[in-house]
């Protein structure tokens, strides 16, 4: 019954759930049967919770890029736990957060793994959204794929939005075209502003991710020199 490497059906979760109640260990389990101790624990929480039923496979779940990243940015403020994150935002694997955090730490994109249909003839948009799409991309280190689902647009407007935006500035993204053009380009005072405060958040959160990030990878630093120390330490003691 201990396959390990394999999906567990509705039984063998029980079996395993059932050695806990009497008494068996999560870390024995492993050992004894090759079932990790983490994915034991997890049914059993999910037993306790919501019985027989919250043992049953979940249907595959697309998250949404902003959630992932409000993820990963809760656990590198180093408050929580991949399996406290799992419960509170109801994500079906405290691995699945792992390998966000993964992904993330690593300078990759965060987004979802599964394929997903990309806009390709884009959508309507107004002179100031295309603005602030393209003060997005900018403030988040040319992140164009990000912007085509943080805004629902295509990737080819994206690119088109950005290098008229660093040539020529808010002007060169109004509409010009007969009798959807925007005023000239003239932005109001308010427009003005309001466009600023946007840019200066979306520059503010990527900025404050990038110091978690900073402080999570120096703590990790400091474990790693910390048991290697340990290590060094060790075979020294033993040589005398």
């Amino acid at each position: 019954m201990g396959r390990k490497g394999t999906r567990y059906s509705e039984e063998d979760k029980l079996f395993y759930i059932k050695l806990v109640q009497d008494g068996m260990s999560a870390n024995a389990i492993e050992q004894e049967y090759g079932v990790k101790r983490g994915q034991v624990a997890q049914w059993v929480e999910r037993f306790n919770t919501g019985g027989v039923d919250a043992l049953r496979r979940r249907p595959k779940h697309t998250y949404t890029p902003e959630l992932m990243l409000e993820v990963v940015q809760a656990y590198l403020a180093g408050s929580t736990s991949y399996r406290q994150l799992a419960q509170q935002y109801n994500i079906s694997n405290d691995s699945v957060i792992f390998q966000w955090v993964k992904r993330y730490t690593s300078g990759k994109s965060l987004k979802t793994t599964r394929r997903t249909t990309r806009m390709k003839n884009g959508r309507k948009t107004e002179q100031v959204e295309r603005i602030e799409i393209a003060q997005w991309v900018i403030a988040n280190e040319m992140d164009y794929v990000g912007a085509t689902t943080h805004f629902n647009v295509s990737y080819g407007q994206v690119y088109a939005w950005v290098k008229k935006f660093k040539q020529g500035g808010p002007d060169a993204l109004a509409d010009r075209h007969g009798k959807a053009k925007e005023a000239n380009g003239q932005l109001t005072k308010m427009e003005l502003k309001d466009l600023e405060i946007k840019r200066l958040k979306a520059r503010l959160a990527h900025v404050s991710t990038e110091v978690a990030v900073l402080k999570k990878l120096q703590e990790f630093e400091r474990m790693d020199a910390q048991q290697k120390k340990n290590i060094s330490q060790f075979k020294h003691s033993r040589k005398k």
